[in-house]
């Protein structure tokens, strides 16, 4: 076989590969451990202080959970799960402003975040099973702390909250802020094949700034580089989520999602389509968008992004969350 044959058959070969990867099942996201409220107050506080005590000297003192509490069961509880590659500090001034508005406000760590190596490759480990426990722990906690319970979710924890919002009736309600439910720009096909490709390729770190690496500014908590195989679960707790949509509305009282046209990381039709499917069962979902006017981007709520506008976002989210 002469030498343009065999690049032919190698690249046929190639190509028959990549199409079965990308062609390959996502395995489903299995359901989690039965919910475990807790009891009261002590109860809560008790599960808050295993938490604490349970986290190793890696992390971030910054970064470890946190509770704003007014020494008792309040009527409110509030749940506030930090953004991929944060951790709790982002969400320390939106959770006093809920404090001050006489809810008790709940911090967890999402696993393998808040690492004080900046560079670690923990995160590589991330599963959507992780996730989605830690969101259901937090819930947990929250029923101690509060009469109602809202759980706020960021990004990939806006994914993990809405898994909340599909599965658990004792949400009162869930708050979806640029839930991450696939890449902008990109349809939903395409995620499926980008996700099941990304599954099964050897991982790979990208820079969030490809020019400034390690030194790109804003959150110094945060990691300047992400996983591939970490955003792939992710995309595929998202696409489990939609998939559910299309067979039973949500089981919290109501859902609220939260989207900015200037926001560079979210996909638009995926976001819609969630909607729509759990709007055609007959389940109440209010949305909101910033318009592209205000500059909103992806990380709305953390102070220290150079590009943040919280005197614009958290008014808005902070009367959707205290209503």
């Amino acid at each position: 076989m002469g030498k343009p044959a065999v690049v032919w058959v190698l690249g046929i070969a190639a190509g028959a590969v990549a199409l079965w990867i990308a062609a390959a099942p996502i395995p489903p996201v299995p359901a989690s451990a039965p919910p475990s409220p807790a009891r009261d107050y002590k109860d809560a506080l008790a599960r808050f202080h295993r938490a604490r005590a349970g986290t190793d000297s890696s992390i971030r003192v910054d970064c470890l959970p946190r509770l704003l509490t007014h020494g008792h069961r309040s009527d409110r509880a509030v749940v506030l799960l930090h953004g991929f590659t944060n951790c709790p500090k982002q969400f320390d001034s939106l959770a006093v402003l809920l404090y001050e508005r006489d809810c008790n406000v709940y911090l967890p760590r999402v696993p393998r975040h808040g690492i004080s190596d900046r560079m670690t490759t923990a995160l590589t480990g991330l599963t959507a099973e992780e996730m989605t426990a830690c969101a259901e722990s937090a819930l947990d906690l929250a029923h101690g702390l509060g009469n109602r319970v809202t759980v706020v979710g960021l990004s990939s924890t806006a994914v993990a909250t809405a898994w909340l919002a599909a599965r658990r009736a004792d949400v009162d309600e869930a708050v979806l802020i640029a839930p991450s439910l696939g890449p902008r720009g990109v349809s939903l096909f395409w995620t499926r094949r980008l996700t099941s490709t990304l599954l099964v390729l050897p991982n790979f770190f990208v820079w969030w700034d490809s020019k400034l690496k390690g030194r790109v500014p804003g959150p110094t908590q945060c990691y300047p580089r992400f996983s591939s195989r970490a955003l792939a679960q992710v995309y595929r707790l998202g696409l489990e989520v939609i998939d559910a949509a299309g067979r039973a509305k949500p089981a919290a009282r109501r859902v609220t999602i939260v989207t900015s046209a200037s926001d560079e990381a979210v996909s638009r039709e995926a976001v819609g389509e969630l909607t729509r499917r759990w709007r055609a069962l007959g389940a109440e979902i209010r949305d909101y968008e910033f318009p592209k006017s205000l500059a909103v981007r992806h990380d709305m709520i953390d102070p220290e992004q150079p590009y943040q506008r919280i005197a614009v976002s958290y008014p808005v989210i902070v009367g959707l969350v205290g209503e």
